[in-house]
Formats: structure tokens, C-alpha cells, sequence
């Protein structure tokens, strides 16, 4: 559904090698395989949370991951740490590496950091798959291909049919 749901964007790859792999899986393993497939002069972004991010120095081999990618935040409007720490919410150690310039980001491979709000939703993945259990409408929530997908493979589904994608069934 990631893939239908990016589809029209080349910006954006989905990649599955983590849930392809056996055992234990880590970003840095991760980042390392993509970084030997890009070239050492690509940038490359990862995309995460503010909340996950505000936790990175737990992650493995955490400070290696700034050798490996720039890291791209989306600060969510819920987000309290946020809201009272800003920057400061995050750990110590990452402060030097923020930025707000895109070009300073993107003329390098990896190593900074950007932040950047996201529209605040009331919405999240359990409630579009509460509303698509009940035979509810997910359209304009998630994009159009996704929402034939879920409907069409009755995904979630306790044997409702659900609003079919423009040009659709029913």
C-alpha cells in the first residue's frame, strides 16, 4: 500500500529490505546497504518523527548514522517536547547538526539535520483502519489508489463494502 500510495512522486522509494531480512534489523545496517548501492556522494534522507528522533541516542550505533544519511524531522502538533523544548528536545549531542537551510542539507551526502511541521491531522493509521472495518469512507484520507486497494482486497473489512477510488466499483 506504501507503494501504490507514492507511486506518482519518484521522489520517493519504497524499501523492503528490512522486512526481508532475518533476525534482528537495525537503520544503520540499513542506511550502510543503501549508502554502497547510492555511492558515498549522494545525499540521502531519512525521513522519521520528532518522537522517534528526540530517542535516537538510543538507537544502534546511533552517531554513525549521521556518517550515513541526513536525517529529515517532522515535527507532529501534538508533540509536547516539541512545543516546550524545541531543538533542546533532542539529544545534546545532535544540536550542532541542525539546519534550516535546505541547500546547506542537500550539498552535502549526510550529516544534518532538518526539521519541518506537518500539518496537524486527527488522524492516524488504527482510525483509517477502524473506519475502513466499519464500511466506512477512507477516501481523502490516504490516496485514491490506496483506498481501491484496501476496498477491493475487502482489507480490513468485516464484510462491508467500502467507497470505491473515482472511477471505481461499488
Amino acid at each position: 500500500m506504501l507503494k501504490l500510495a507514492i507511486a506518482r512522486d519518484a521522489r520517493f522509494d519504497v524499501d523492503d529490505r528490512e522486512l526481508r531480512r532475518e533476525g534482528a534489523t537495525y537503520s544503520h545496517d540499513t542506511l550502510a546497504e543503501i549508502r554502497a548501492e547510492r555511492g558515498p556522494d549522494a545525499p540521502l534522507v531519512f525521513l522519521l518523527g520528532s518522537d522517534a528522533f528526540a530517542k535516537i541516542d538510543t538507537w544502534h550505533r546511533w552517531t554513525e548514522l549521521f556518517d550515513l544519511a541526513h536525517f529529515a524531522v517532522a515535527i507532529r502538533g501534538d508533540d509536547t517536547e516539541w512545543a516546550t523544548k524545541g531543538p533542546g528536545a533532542f539529544p545534546r549531542e545532535v544540536w550542532p547538526r541542525i539546519t534550516l537551510n535546505l541547500r546547506e542539507m542537500l550539498s552535502a551526502p549526510s550529516g544534518k539535520v532538518m526539521t519541518f511541521a506537518m500539518t496537524p491531522l486527527a488522524i492516524s493509521s488504527t482510525a483509517l483502519r477502524e473506519l475502513a472495518a466499519q464500511g466506512s469512507s477512507i477516501r481523502y484520507l490516504t490516496p485514491d489508489p490506496v483506498v481501491e486497494f484496501v476496498r477491493s482486497h475487502r482489507i480490513y473489512s468485516n464484510g462491508r463494502e467500502l467507497e470505491a477510488a473515482p472511477g471505481g466499483t461499488r
